[in-house]
């Protein structure tokens, strides 16, 4: 019998793409799924992610934190908008919140805060009891004998609040006599000690003078971040401010010092929130549209 040419083209051209099929089942063809590159793995755990920040693997407590999974962040509740509990949900809220949030993403790390007292930081980190401050913490050289800071991730201008209606202050003698609400182990207590005849009112936290200063009574004034007094005024405090800003003041996290591996990472987590534009985005959120971030010229 006599087949055609056509007929047998048709029945090579059916086994090619049998064939063709079969192959590419063979070599998984079929799999839409693709494997995960280097990139994309890398993000799977902290330890990945911080050996490929480090270029090797974290030692000292860089690895304790990426082994756990977790970071703990002291953090005060009673510091608006920087940080504050939500009353109709109940949880916290604010500028460093979402900063430590942030961190915690960038470096595959799940935050929880705790809250000690702020003057305490500097006795509380050497100790271990928290991983990390952040909660806008002023860098100077009297701290950082006791603790290691990273870069700046904001800068703060310092305020003096005042009742409205009350006083304006030109300069430093303008305090002489004056009493001054003002937290305990900051910077604004230092600077009115060495720089003021004024009488210091000390309480646990800035926000915590304010209920004296809108009473009229304890207090003459409060110092305290300007964005602090300003969350205040915002909220219906019958407050001020008194004068230009007295000083500007370079904010960062702080952590147990000589751990140059956990310091890295957060430096890395800084720099890079800088970069893409993240920390601006938070601190127009939380700041009413102004960038902190940006360092005062």
């Amino acid at each position: 019998m006599r087949i055609r040419k056509s007929y047998i083209l048709g029945v090579l051209l059916l086994v090619a793409v049998v064939a063709a099929v079969m192959f590419a089942v063979a070599c998984g063809g079929g799999d839409t799924t693709a494997e995960p590159s280097p990139t994309t793995s890398a993000a799977t755990s902290a330890a990945d992610i911080a050996t490929q920040i480090l270029g090797r693997a974290p030692t000292g407590k860089a690895k304790e934190i990426v082994d756990r999974g977790t970071v703990t962040v002291n953090n005060d509740p009673n510091y608006p908008p920087q940080s504050s509990v939500d009353q109709e949900t109940g949880e916290l809220v604010g500028f460093d919140v979402d900063v430590a949030k942030k961190m915690g993403e960038m470096l595959g790390l799940t935050p929880e805060f705790v809250d000690y007292k702020f003057e305490q930081i500097l006795t509380d980190l050497p100790q271990d009891r928290y991983d990390v401050s952040i909660g806008s913490m002023t860098i100077n050289e009297v701290r950082k004998k006791k603790v290691d800071f990273t870069d700046p991730y904001y800068f703060a201008p310092a305020s003096m609040v005042v009742k409205e209606g009350g006083p304006q202050i030109t300069g430093p003698e303008d305090l002489a006599g004056k009493k001054v609400g003002v937290a305990a182990g900051t910077t604004y207590l230092v600077w009115l000690q060495d720089n003021t005849e004024a009488t210091p009112v000390i309480y646990d936290t800035d926000a915590a003078a304010f209920p004296d200063l809108e009473q009229g009574e304890r207090i003459d004034f409060v110092f305290t971040a300007t964005p602090t007094a300003l969350e205040a005024i915002k909220q219906g405090k019958p407050f001020e401010l008194s004068g230009d800003p007295v000083y500007y003041e370079e904010l960062g996290f702080a952590i147990k010092k000589g751990e140059a591996d956990w310091l890295a990472l957060l430096n890395y987590a800084v720099r890079t929130m800088h970069e893409d534009g993240s920390l601006t985005a938070m601190s127009e959120t939380w700041y009413d549209g102004v960038d902190l971030t940006q360092k005062a010229q």
